[in-house]
């Protein structure tokens, strides 16, 4: 048998190396781009975690914003209803409506809603009381010639001079 020379030798050994050195540079190119897969997996991982906590929280804002909506419209729902009543307590129900730009019905509808709120829960009245009496002029600028007094019409209120005019013309209206 042929023995090999040590020149072979030489070569076989420069070519191993050649080999394991590409072998190398290749498993250290493989071991990156597997430690960038796995960064990019737990960086998308992260992301999830993130959009999840922020949705919670977002719901959490959105449900508290709307609570403190709910709860400014029913307070200034009820102003409403209350400076409803007071007009009807001064003017007609036809009068007040079109002072409202709202439908006579609609202004009834509300009436009659805050009246049985009124009887129902008695919320403290926290704007000014209506005169009782007065010298020449109700709260609306009109000419009276007689006291305000609290009892006789649908409103709670006997008016003299136009605004009794008014108030007949209404009550007319709705017989």
């Amino acid at each position: 048998m042929a023995q090999r020379s040590p020149r072979k030798s030489a070569r076989e050994v420069d070519a191993r190396e050649r080999v394991r050195a590409r072998r190398a540079a290749h498993w250290e190119r493989e071991r990156r781009l597997e430690d960038l897969a796995t960064d990019y997996e737990l960086a998308a991982q992260e992301i999830e975690d993130v959009t999840e906590a922020a949705e919670e929280k977002i719901a959490a804002y959105a449900a508290r914003l709307r609570g403190q909506a709910r709860t400014a419209k029913e307070e200034l729902r009820a102003r409403q209803a209350r400076n409803l009543g007071q007009m009807l307590q001064l003017d007609g129900v036809r009068s007040v409506a079109d002072r409202l730009g709202e439908s006579v019905e609609t202004v009834r509808k509300l009436a009659a809603v805050e009246s049985a709120s009124t009887q129902e829960d008695p919320a403290p009245d926290h704007s000014p009381a209506p005169p009782t009496a007065t010298a020449h002029e109700t709260p609306t600028g009109q000419p009276v010639t007689a006291s305000v007094t609290h009892a006789g019409t649908p409103h709670g209120l006997t008016l003299s001079g136009p605004a009794e005019e008014r108030a007949a013309s209404t009550r007319e209206e709705k017989g």
